[in-house]
């Protein structure tokens, strides 16, 4: 193959809840600081209060509203390869501050808040869409019903997390439900009763940060983790920045982003929780200061909509990325770049050059594709060479990985490559495959 591709706590401190206004870096990772934001196409129109979840590779914006307080019943998907957006089904009942989460591939969406001629109401329903067939249905009721909960699936649970019930104000409920069997159950409360706490999941735990803890408004720090293995929490190191904001996953780094602070403000900064070391670090702030929707699509964060100073509803959507965008060619020579996964031999990749690009920048030990790291040979040296196989001027680096240790399936279509230059910028680059046994 010829053609290159553009890729294109309570916290630890006696138990003292802080209340951090202004950013201050915790710890910095030892790595360079090269991410960025791009501008994408809006949204049809200026909407806050949405809920986004990503499935099939496309992000669906869900509910909120387009100013005022009615709710609108509005979704829309946006197609991350296109750049484009389209009308979907609305959503039965119109709603706000709803939990979202996929599961196989459909989208739940648990509670909110609905108002009307008749005044507000805080809902309990369940209702689930099916983007295949731009369909949605109705599921089971959540027990208590909630609006600025968050929700975040795990292990094919889907986990609503606090929020204000009618009645009561704000609360430490969580429950999580089962599609499969159509049902609830309670989970360990959160350890302190908080609303539009944002919550993820990764690597195996839900992870929920800030949020409003008091029904008086007050916008906490606190990071708590939540084991369903042991069905318990346990504190974290706090945000540097105290906020109600949103977050996405990409590889294994939780980045929350913009977001409303004590004061009334929102704000644009990006702020990096690495979940094995338990540290922070900064990132990129977003180029417009807002609450907003957050998805993330083949590692890039998409931020939508929301609402920013003097309560400006945005239509806009930027994206973000960790990564350098590289082109890759699996199997140059190879058109259908064809992998035996029973083959006890190597893949050969090439990181592709360019004008813009040194891939002799790269450094091997840190490159993995699919999973697997660059195959090495005698003492250990990694099996990497030179060449121009694309025969346009500009050098590349070929690299072999072993076939049995990439972390693909017959039914994958794609592999992706990761790694580091030696100056600590990240690179990403992926090709499509196709698999044979």
């Amino acid at each position: 193959m010829t053609s290159k591709k553009d890729y294109s706590k309570l916290t630890r401190a006696a138990g003292v809840v802080v209340f951090n206004i202004f950013p201050v870096l915790l710890c910095t990772l030892a790595r360079a600081q090269n991410d960025s934001w791009t501008t994408k196409a809006p949204l049809p129109r200026p909407r806050a209060g949405i809920e986004v979840a990503v499935t099939g590779g496309m992000l669906y914006a869900i509910g909120g509203t387009y100013g005022g307080v009615l709710p609108t019943d509005a979704v829309t998907a946006y197609d991350p390869k296109t750049d484009t957006w389209a009308t979907k089904a609305p959503i039965p009942t119109s709603r706000e501050g709803g939990a979202v989460g996929v599961v196989h591939g459909i989208i739940y969406v648990a509670g909110g808040h609905f108002q009307d001629a008749y005044g507000a109401r805080i809902l309990d329903s369940v209702e689930a869409f099916d983007p295949k067939s731009n369909h949605w249905s109705s599921r089971a009721r959540m027990p208590t019903p909630r609006s600025g909960g968050r929700g975040a699936v795990l292990n094919g649970l889907l986990y609503v997390v606090g929020g204000r019930s009618p009645g009561v104000g704000v609360v430490d409920t969580v429950q999580a439900y089962d599609p499969e069997t159509d049902s609830w159950m309670p989970k360990a409360p959160l350890p302190m009763p908080c609303l539009a706490r944002t919550v993820v999941a990764a690597g195996g735990m839900l992870y929920a940060f800030g949020g409003f803890c008091h029904d008086r408004g007050d916008v906490v720090s606190l990071v708590a983790a939540y084991d369903p293995k042991t069905n318990t929490w346990t504190m974290k190191s706090p945000m540097p920045t105290a906020r109600a904001g949103t977050a996405g996953v990409i590889g294994n780094a939780i980045y929350v982003v913009g977001g409303f602070i004590l004061g009334g403000t929102h704000v644009g900064t990006v702020e990096v929780y690495d979940s094995a070391t338990d540290t922070w670090s900064t990132a990129t702030p977003m180029p417009t200061a807002r609450s907003c929707g957050v998805g993330v699509v083949d590692d890039v964060l998409y931020a939508v909509g929301g609402v920013g100073a003097e309560r400006t509803i945005f239509s806009r959507n930027e994206a973000f990325s960790p990564f350098l965008a590289v082109a890759i060619d699996i199997k140059p020579g190879d058109g259908r770049n064809t992998i035996n996964l029973k083959s006890a031999g190597t893949v050969p990749v090439a990181i592709l050059g360019s004008a813009t690009f040194d891939p002799l920048t790269v450094d091997p030990a840190t490159v993995t594709l699919a999973g697997a790291p660059v195959a090495t040979r005698g003492r250990g040296v990694p099996m990497t060479s030179q060449d121009d196989v694309n025969h346009d001027g500009y050098p590349d680096l070929l690299l072999h990985f072993r076939t049995r240790e990439l972390q693909l399936t017959p039914a994958s279509t794609e592999a992706v490559l990761y790694g580091e230059t030696y100056s600590g910028q990240r690179i990403r680059g992926a090709d499509a495959v196709r698999m044979i046994r």
